[in-house]
């Protein structure tokens, strides 16, 4: 005991760690150390065999795990001397992987045991040669043993040797009472018992291993022995010292390789020497001996269950061990491999992994079997269970802060204020607190925290000191912590700003370490980080901002300016990042900057999509116009007043509004935001609209004349989209369109021309010409034709004639004949100057306006009256208006300045004027003997003459016209008309004795009462 405790003095003084120790039970004879011993066979190689050892193909009886076909290396060795425990080892090789030893054994005067494998014990001295060798099986006393190694992959084993151990034997073995080594005084947790070596019998002139220590333990290695499971209570101690000469003498270590052992029956054997609340480095898990604890199941527990009694032994000792240094036992720990032939890891390389681990985890090995690996969740509850003490608690943190040598002596009593305890130490104390556990705090982190309140403000520590992103350091407390850069000082956030700081990622977060104390501001308070600033007041909670945000914000008058404390954190949208505040938002994009948006305008602004919608991030802060506000964005602005609401405006709507005055112009504020039409956009304002399209661009339609273009259709409409803003003109308005145009004016309201009559309309000089504004919109007229009234005229057009104005007295006949459905038809022109007055075309005839009245010339008079040269030939202008006459069936007649034309269903339409009309109007005009004339004025040589349906009037130069009809007409023609010999009429029928003479130029025609007819020629 006075060994054990001196090796234990001696590590406390070398690590300088605060350690309890073990407290041994009232003294009792000691046992005595046992003399062992070790029968050698040496084998040589499947290459080359030693001694009594040969080589054969397949092992004695089938394995599935070895091929017929390879070879083994195998020995026979019987009376040999009393062994209890097989062994074979090998020149040290990582090549050698996967080699297995097949191991039977007979007992004294017995016959031959069944078969048992034996692999790989894999393990190894740390830093120290040694051999190769299998893991040992303990046989029991034999002296007899059949081995066969055979390798399956990798490379065969050099220099094999069979070890035969004999473990001695004592009487102390099956005597055994209590343990030696027993509960720890002051210790957190209680330690079980343990047997101490010198009670297995250890003999201690075989170790040649001195001690080495760890600087902490920070896990625990579980194993199995991979033998015997039948073995007895009193066999116990044998296979202790077997196993510890196996691993000290024929392995080359020193020392057993295991901290602890424990059997099945629950009990635990103190293992390597150095003490068992050391740091003493173990050979137990090749690369990963140093900072662990090792414990090994006595057993094979790939092959059967392991007791009950056993795994909780293994808790109870480990609970023990973590105790002594703060392990958590639910927790993990990175551990960095030394590398070796066993170890699944390369030197260097780190591993994570739990606090309590099985073997295999970091080897190539079962170890601690499948069904002892399977216990392994079941262990570390157990073990977290026992950890469960204050006192456990916080010896851990005083291991952790570096024991004596740091905290220095304990000054005091234990103080306890509600939940949290704390103990004053020289150099700091150590909080504790339930479900925080134990820290200890120091110096100035001790300091700090007292000046800003102790655990009374801040809480309990609820973490050591840590080193964190950057060689920063952090210590959370329950209600805030205290940070440190390497080149700042110590830092407190606590309250809403440190539960902000946790929720953003604390020191890993973008805000980083806080790089001021807090700062008080009317109505709350602020702290600025590395990477933007947390504010905080009673209505908002804490809130951070940053960047380009917080840069707006601070332009703005921060919590001061007109929006007031954050509400939000910052968060990512679309292109950008968003902060909200108690008076609005503002947006930041990298092409943008931070821009505000709030009220009426974000709430439009939303509604549209915010910034993925069609206007995009602002563009500038929001700004007052008269009677509202606007906010500029990346596709458009968005206006608000009281009245309107916010509406936005954007692109070609945009530039024709402000060119128009914006809100302070004729439109004011938008009253709607803009929508698609036919084509194009519209804005509605309060004054109007505007309406867009990529070929006419923005103009606005606005009062009167929007009303009427609304009532055709819009865009969509006939007259298409607005080309050019409204026009004054003459006291009133016109807005000209794609196909058409709208005139206003006080006295005739909004009136449509569409294309039918908008460039005759222009043409004809529109509202500033003759023809004013219109009065009417356009109408349909007849035939498929159109029309429309204005001041000074009236339009008309038809698929078949251009549009022309009919006005004035022209218009009034016009309209008294029944306009277009008359028998004028459409015109098909303007009104025209003739001499002495107006001529207007039409579809079936004229009409003219002179000093004479206005009357029209239309039908088959029109035709006749054309031939004759129309307004410009003899005939002038008519004078009267067409008229009716009943003679020979009925007729139509008209006169004019030069003559007249009469017309009849059977003699169409001719012309009359000069000597023949007076001739033929003194024989009684149509109602006389000659009725209507059948043909225009013939010109003949020297004279002429018009037929007459009865007869025909004849004129010459220098004779006058005459009348020819009934025998004298027959009778003049016989004889050859005016180129005969009686040649021109020269007089009319008289009367003479005995008949009636008409005289010629060349004689003249006689005819008497009796009906005959004589001529007589000069």
């Amino acid at each position: 005991m006075r060994r054990l405790i001196a090796c234990l003095a001696a590590f406390m003084a070398m690590t300088a760690s605060l350690l309890v120790l073990p407290v041994y039970a009232a003294p009792t004879p000691d046992p005595e150390p046992v003399q062992t011993s070790t029968e050698t066979v040496a084998l040589g190689s499947v290459a080359q065999p030693e001694g009594e050892a040969e080589v054969r193909l397949g092992t004695s009886s089938p394995s599935v795990s070895v091929p017929v076909s390879t070879p083994v290396l195998t020995v026979r060795q019987v009376d040999v001397p009393s062994f209890s425990l097989v062994g074979v080892t090998w020149a040290e090789s990582d090549a050698v992987t996967d080699t297995v030893a097949r191991v039977r054994v007979q007992r004294a005067g017995g016959g031959w045991g069944s078969w048992a494998e034996v692999g790989v014990e894999d393990a190894e001295q740390d830093g120290a040669a040694g051999r190769g060798g299998t893991a040992p099986l303990w046989t029991g006393p034999s002296t007899g043993v059949e081995v066969e190694l055979v390798t399956r992959s990798g490379a065969a084993p050099a220099d094999v040797q069979l070890d035969l151990v004999d473990p001695g034997e004592s009487n102390a073995d099956a005597g055994l009472s209590s343990p030696a080594i027993q509960d720890t005084a002051d210790a957190a947790t209680d330690m079980p018992d343990v047997f101490s070596r010198a009670q297995w019998g250890a003999d201690e002139a075989l170790r040649t291993w001195a001690p080495q220590y760890a600087p902490t333990i920070r896990a625990a290695t579980v194993h199995h022995t991979a033998d015997n499971n039948g073995y007895t209570v009193a066999d116990v101690p044998a296979m202790m010292r077997s196993i510890y000469r196996y691993h000290a003498v024929s392995r080359g270590w020193g020392d057993i390789g295991y901290n602890v052992v424990v059997d099945r029956f629950g009990r635990l054997w103190e293992g390597r020497s150095g003490g068992l609340a050391s740091t003493v480095v173990g050979a137990h898990a090749g690369g990963f001996n140093s900072g662990t604890f090792g414990v090994s199941m006595l057993g094979n527990f790939d092959v059967a269950p392991a007791p009950q009694a056993m795994v909780d032994a293994v808790a109870a000792i480990i609970a023990w061990k973590f105790s002594l240094y703060g392990v958590d036992p639910a927790g993990m720990v990175t551990l960095t491999s030394g590398g070796g032939g066993t170890s699944r890891y390369a030197a260097g390389e780190r591993v994570s992994l739990p606090t309590i681990f099985g073997h295999r985890d970091v080897g190539n090995t079962s170890c601690p079997g499948r069904y002892g690996y399977a216990r392994l969740g079941e262990i570390r509850a157990a073990v977290a269970a026992r950890l469960t003490s204050r006192e456990y608690e916080m010896q851990a943190a005083v291991n952790r802060a570096g024991g004596a040598a740091v905290l220095g002596a304990i000054r005091g009593a234990l103080v306890t204020d509600g939940p949290v305890s704390w103990q004053a130490y020289d150099n700091g104390r150590v909080y504790w607190a339930p479900g925080n556990g134990a820290h200890a705090l120091t110096g100035t982190w001790l300091q700090t925290f007292l000046d800003a309140g102790g655990h009374t403000a801040l809480g309990a520590p609820r973490s050591d000191v840590q080193t964190s992103v950057r060689s920063g350091q952090v210590l959370l407390l329950v209600r805030g912590a205290i940070t440190r850069t390497p080149t700042g000082p110590l830092r407190v956030v606590a309250g809403q700003t440190y539960e902000r700081w946790i929720a953003l990622g604390a020191e890993n977060g973008w805000l980083g370490y806080p790089s001021s104390a807090e700062a008080v501001l009317a109505g709350g308070g602020f702290t600025a980080f590395e990477g933007g600033s947390v504010y905080r007041s009673p209505g908002t909670g804490a809130h951070a901002v940053r960047g380009g945000i917080y840069e707006a914000w601070a332009r703005l008058g921060y919590e001061t300016g007109v929006l007031g404390f954050p509400t939000a954190d910052e968060v990512p949208v679309a292109g950008g990042f968003v902060s909200t505040f108690q008076g609005g938002s503002i947006f930041w994009s990298p092409s943008t900057g931070g821009r505000f948006v709030r009220g009426g305008i974000q709430q439009a602004w939303v509604r549209l999509g915010g910034v993925s919608g069609v206007l995009g991030f602002p563009t500038a802060d929001e700004v007052p116009v008269a009677g509202g506000f606007v906010s500029t964005f990346q596709g458009g602005s968005i206006f608000w007043s009281p009245s309107t609401g916010g509406r936005f405006v954007r692109g070609g709507i945009q530039q024709a509004w402000v060119r128009l005055g914006g809100v302070s112009g004729v439109l004011g504020f938008p009253t709607a935001d803009e929508v698609p039409v036919a084509g194009g956009f519209v804005s509605t304002f309060q004054g109007g609209s505007i309406f867009w399209s990529p070929s006419t661009g923005g103009h606005p339609v606005q009062g009167d004349l929007l009303a009427a273009y609304v009532r055709q259709g819009g865009p969509a409409g006939a007259l298409g989209f607005p080309v050019s803003d409204p026009q004054a003109r003459s006291g009133g308005l016109l807005s000209t369109f794609q196909r058409g145009s709208i005139a206003w004016s006080p006295r005739t309201g909004a009136r449509v021309l569409d294309e039918t009559f908008s460039a005759a309309y222009d043409a004809r000089g529109g509202v500033t010409g003759p023809l004013g504004f219109p009065t009417t919109d356009v109408f349909t007229a007849g035939g498929a034709g159109r029309g429309l009234h204005t001041e000074g005229g009236n339009l008309y057009w038809s698929p078949s004639t251009q549009a022309a104005n009919v006005s004035g007295r022209i218009y009034q006949l016009f309209a008294q004949q029944g306009y277009e459905y008359g028998p004028l038809g459409y015109p098909l022109g303007d009104a025209e100057q003739v001499a002495g007055g107006l001529r207007q075309r039409f579809q079936r005839g004229e009409v003219f306006s002179s000093a004479l009245g206005t009357f029209s010339v239309t039908g088959g008079l029109a035709q006749a009256y054309a031939r004759a040269g129309g307004a410009e030939g003899p005939l002038g202008l008519p004078g009267t208006p067409a008229r009716t006459t009943a003679a020979r069936g009925g007729g139509w007649y008209q006169h004019f300045q030069g003559g007249s034309v009469y017309w009849s269903p059977m003699t169409g339409g001719h012309p009359l004027r000069g000597a023949v009309l007076s001739a033929w109007a003194a024989s009684g005009y149509e109602y006389g003997a000659l009725g209507f004339p059948t043909t225009d004025p013939v010109v003949l040589n020297g004279g002429g003459f018009t037929g007459f349906q009865g007869g025909a009037v004849y004129w010459s130069t220098g004779h006058g016209a005459h009348v020819l009809s009934g025998a004298f007409y027959d009778e003049w023609a016989r004889r050859g008309y005016e180129t005969g010999q009686l040649g021109y009429p020269t007089s009319d029928v008289y009367a003479v004795a005995g008949g009636s003479r008409m005289d010629f130029a060349g004689g003249h025609v006689l005819r008497r009462n009796d009906g005959s007819v004589m001529t007589t020629v000069r």
